[in-house]
């Protein structure tokens, strides 16, 4: 992979982080995820921002109460980390969710979106950090798809620019590249990704997600104008 030359660039914003990516993006070229999760963790690395008096990249849409997550989705074997592994943090929704966020610990850009096992063979990156190798200009796909209506404000919902794609959750065209690139693995365990001993320990790569126990709260998703989980709520109910 080292002698192939990446398409797009997606650094955080202070640039400690960066990672190659080669081709284009796997699924959509675009999306805006308004699930009740994407929302959080997007006000949650955020308000972190300006907690610690940093300037990060937004992985809102938009700025608006309630904007989704803008995701980009890259297949493993295209993408790789050139440098600031260190700086990623992993963070979960839920004590007991299975899936590991990330955020960079330099500035606080929310950067690989969703890990684990629920993605065997890609990860989620923030749309808004990902740049053209050739120019440096921002990632634009040619169609911008609204996803997860169903778990969306409505206020925020409402306020998506008029012909941009809106589904209530995703559209139906991609359920069968999601399920063949999620089954896989399984049915044909030589398809596996080879995961390097460095990145085994990496959050948002292959980090076991019951090792990470930076947790977002409850009051979090209140913040952010969304529904709190009922996962969420047992978790402090357990406390």
């Amino acid at each position: 992979m080292s002698a192939r030359e990446p398409s797009y660039f997606a650094k955080c914003a202070c640039g400690k982080f960066c990672a190659e990516l080669y081709g284009e993006p796997f699924l959509m070229g675009g999306a805006n995820c308004y699930c009740n999760d994407c929302v959080a963790a997007c006000y949650y690395c955020d308000d972190k921002a300006r907690k610690e008096g940093k300037t990060n990249i937004s992985m809102r849409c938009a700025d608006y109460q309630g904007a989704g997550a803008a995701i980009s989705c890259w297949l493993l074997d295209n993408l790789r980390i050139t440098s600031g592994k260190d700086q990623l943090r992993g963070f979960k929704m839920s004590a007991k969710s299975p899936l590991c966020r990330t955020y960079t610990a330099c500035c606080c850009t929310p950067m690989i979106y969703i890990g684990q096992k629920f993605a065997p063979r890609w990860r989620a990156f923030n749309l808004n950090c990902v740049t053209r190798a050739s120019d440096g200009q921002p990632l634009k796909p040619t169609e911008m798809s609204n996803v997860m209506g169903d778990f969306a404000l409505k206020e925020a919902w409402d306020q998506i620019p008029a012909g941009q794609p809106k589904y209530k959750m995703i559209p139906w065209g991609l359920f069968p590249k999601v399920l063949a690139v999620i089954f896989l693995p399984f049915l044909f365990p030589g398809s596996t990704v080879k995961v390097l001993e460095e990145d085994r320990a990496v959050p948002g790569m292959f980090i076991d997600a019951a090792m990470v126990t930076e947790v977002v709260s409850a009051e979090t998703y209140v913040a952010a104008g969304v529904r709190v989980p009922k996962a969420l709520l047992e978790d402090k109910k357990g406390k």
